[in-house]
């Protein structure tokens, strides 16, 4: 029995010693472990990277690698404060992947690493995850490894470079020229909204454009050839009248095609530029056909002045004769053959100048001394209604006591010599007023277009010195707006030309006015920024079906909105429409009322005048509201404007003739 206690106890003694063995072992190659992997990290990573530890059993996470996490460590409830709370969600459900059995995670999130007074100093941070579990039950995690990769200026760089490339992307979208790239072999790959608004894409994707190369399209086939291209080729610059049948596109344009080489010289891309110039084109012709008019009216009034010098040289005249003691005049057709005999008391009655009748009722006073009058009187020589203007040239002659008999003279009729010189004066006073008004506009749209140009340009350098975001925005907002200032003052300008030219059209179209009207004023409401103004509606039918030209319409109400946002300081802008009739006709009465400056009953009927601006300190090139005029007019309708006078508010009205129907 003792021999069997020893050898057990011996057995016992045995196994402890190899156990203890084991577990030396173990502990042993578990440390070389630990310092190989301590190792590879000093080889891997660098001062961005971290390795931290999170205890399961206490979730209290440490150091490894790096001074990322207090030297005490950090619980998770903890390192949820520090990170941004749009991404806690993210790092939330990275850890509920790693709990649930992943083996591996991966995450981004930000971190601040003011620690302790929270300042936001915010890092992006990409977070790889490693699972370690417990050796006796495979399926129980007891550590997290996380590895920390601090990618914040890559991040930075990213979002720069990411907002470079939408700065430039809108510049190409919103730019007033159409833009395209055509790959080397012609095809194209992008184009901007203006190019896709010319050439009438019907979308960005529109099959049409992708389908023929730039060297196969007729307008470019006998100038741009693909094999012509070497790095030393200029840009091609040509004007050409664009048609596509397919597309009714029918329009002049501008077009420059310039190619680009890649670092080793080689072709690699073209960009296109294409410019609408048919408004252009025609203001050219338009301009010829003024100076046509212009040398047709300067042959006129050369002709004017032939005919007036022919006048002059061989005037109808006659030769009177006046009796002071008979009181009687006798004119003669010739020096000795007489035509006419009248009394001193007839002949006032062929004068309408009342003074000149009295100073003849004294004719011994009036006869006395040579004359030279202009009288305005009756025909003398022949029946007629109208009224005759006579140059009268009168000498006194004496008897031989030197007593004053009467007088002698010519009359010369010279009515048509004075419509003349008064038809030449008109077209004199008109040319200088149009030289006026010219040399006014001219004045006048100089300082509104640099205004806008100026601030342009001005902001535009200012932008890249610019410190952070928001006063880049701010200044981009600016610029926006002087870009859309200016592009409202040059259709101004353009839409004055085609009231000059005549070709301000109405086409009317069957038009849900009461759908268009509302998308309308959600539209204008956005002009309307001061938060002291209301803007009001005032839409009182579901449908209204008539056939107008929607978009003059909107034009004429845009401009009322527009102006009553210049002038409103406070209170509300209130548009509306209503039906109306008119002159025994149907139509549409639509208005904007506002309480704003109010405008003079004696500068009420000028405001729809060119050029005139009640306020010059406000903005504008006083056309908006004769353009509106315009449009009135040729759509057979009347326009005006209601006012109590200054500070009052104003009401601009507009009643355009048409009928209601009952289907689009």
């Amino acid at each position: 029995m003792q021999i069997l206690i020893a050898i057990l106890t011996l057995m016992v003694i045995i196994i402890g010693v190899i156990l203890n063995r084991i577990t030396l072992y173990s502990i042993r190659k578990n440390t070389e472990r630990a310092k190989d992997i301590a190792t590879i990290m000093q080889h891997t990573l660098n001062d961005n990277n971290y390795v931290i530890r999170l205890n399961l059993k206490n979730k209290l996470a440490d150091n490894l690698f790096g001074k990322f996490l207090p030297h005490q460590g950090m619980t998770y409830e903890e390192s949820l404060n520090y990170i941004h709370p749009d991404d806690k969600h993210i790092y939330m459900a990275f850890m509920n992947r790693l709990v649930k059995g992943a083996k591996a995670a991966e995450c981004m999130f930000r971190w601040d690493r003011s620690t302790k007074d929270h300042k936001h100093d915010w890092r992006y941070l990409r977070d790889v995850g490693i699972v370690e579990y417990d050796a006796q039950d495979k399926k129980k995690p007891i550590n997290f490894y996380c590895t920390l990769y601090d990618q914040t200026e890559q991040m930075l760089l990213e979002k720069e470079e990411q907002e470079l490339t939408d700065r430039y992307r809108k510049l190409f979208e919103q730019s007033i020229v159409g833009q395209a790239f055509y790959d080397k072999d012609g095809y194209l790959q992008n184009a901007n909204r203006k190019l896709r608004e010319i050439l009438k894409f019907k979308g960005d994707n529109d099959p049409f454009y992708h389908r023929f190369p730039l060297f196969d399209i007729p307008n470019f086939r006998f100038i741009t050839y693909k094999d012509t291209y070497k790095e030393d080729k200029e840009d091609l610059y040509f004007c050409t009248r664009t048609i596509i049948t397919e597309r009714e596109v029918d329009c002049y344009t501008e077009i420059r095609i310039h190619p680009i080489y890649n670092d080793d010289k080689q072709l690699e891309m073209f960009t296109l530029y294409i410019r609408d110039i048919t408004q252009e084109r025609e203001l050219y012709h338009q301009h010829k056909e003024n100076e046509a008019q212009i040398y047709r009216t300067n042959k006129e009034i050369e002709e004017y002045e032939n005919e007036l010098k022919y006048l002059m040289e061989n005037i109808e005249m006659r030769f009177f004769r006046a009796s002071l003691t008979k009181r009687e005049i006798t004119f003669y057709k010739e020096m000795s053959v007489p035509e006419i005999k009248m009394s001193f008391d007839e002949l006032m009655n062929y004068f309408v100048d009342v003074p000149f009748v009295k100073e003849i009722k004294q004719s011994n006073n009036f006869f006395s001394e040579p004359k030279t009058l202009l009288s305005h009187a009756r025909p003398f020589f022949h029946n007629g209604p109208e009224l005759e203007w006579h140059f009268i040239d009168s000498i006194p002659y004496y008897d031989e006591e030197g007593k004053l008999v009467g007088t002698y003279g010519v009359v010369r009729n010279i009515t048509k010599l004075i419509n003349k010189q008064n038809l030449l004066k008109e077209e004199t006073e008109r040319a200088n007023q149009s030289g006026l008004r010219k040399s006014a506009f001219l004045a006048n749209m100089s300082h509104e277009i640099r205004t806008p140009l100026n601030a342009i340009v001005g902001f535009s350098e200012v932008l890249p010195m610019l410190a952070t975001d928001a006063e880049r925005a701010e200044i981009i907002k600016v610029i926006n707006n002087n870009c859309d200032m200016l592009l409202r003052l040059v259709n101004d300008i353009l839409a004055l030309s085609s009231m000059d030219s005549g070709s301000i059209k109405i086409e009317p179209t069957k038009t849900d006015f009461a759908q268009c009207f509302n998308n309308m004023a959600i539209s204008l409401a956005k002009r309307v920024q001061n938060p002291a103004v209301e803007f009001k509606t005032e839409s009182p039918y579901p449908t209204f079906i008539t056939t107008i030209d929607g978009g003059r319409i909107q034009q004429v109400i845009t401009n009322f909105v527009t102006n009553a946002v210049k002038y409103t300081q406070k209170g509300y802008i209130k548009i509306g429409y209503e039906k109306q009739v008119r002159h025994k006709k149907d139509g549409l009465y639509i208005y904007c009322e506002d309480t704003g400056a109010g405008i003079p009953k004696e500068h009420q009927k000028k405001v729809f005048d060119r050029f005139v601006k009640l306020n010059d300190f406000v903005q504008g090139t006083g056309l908006g509201l004769s353009i509106c005029k315009a449009i009135a007019d040729n759509s057979g309708g009347e326009i005006g404007v209601t006012s109590e006078g200054k500070g009052s508010g104003s009401t601009f009205w507009l009643w355009i003739p048409c009928k209601e129907e009952t289907t689009i």
